[in-house]
């Protein structure tokens, strides 16, 4: 099975200013099929808090470590958001995506610990 949903770009790319993003591109827009197979692995997240939030190429940059010591995950976003040091948030690494204030967000991992394994029995 692929390891990423809709991976098309293999770096960020900013949205064409000055309009709304209509993008479904890693980093962008969160599709409902993607939104459903984020429904469909709900052992992939892993729980993380924020430890740094900086504008790159044209998005933005957050630095997630993992609560379980494991690492830590770069994830980029094309749009600015209001993320603080030390927020609780989720990540999806399978199906790289950020969970902020319960809200999915489709993101473009730069780097992280890997997919959490499949449980034994779901």
């Amino acid at each position: 099975m692929a390891q990423h949903v809709m991976e098309r770009r293999p770096t960020t790319a900013p949205c064409p200013a000055p309009t709304v993003c209509d993008r479904y591109d890693t980093g962008h827009l969160l599709h409902p099929v993607h939104a459903r197979m984020l429904g469909n692995r709900p052992w992939g997240w892993r729980e993380g808090t924020v430890r740094a939030v900086r504008p790159v190429d044209g998005g933005i940059e957050v630095v997630v470590e993992y609560l379980t010591g494991e690492g830590a995950c770069r994830a980029w976003h094309h749009t600015a958001l209001d993320l603080a040091d030390g927020q609780t948030v989720r990540v999806h690494e399978q199906y790289h995506a950020l969970e902020v204030s319960g809200a999915a967000l489709n993101v473009r991992l730069l780097s992280g610990v890997g997919c959490v394994p499949e449980p034994a029995r779901r």
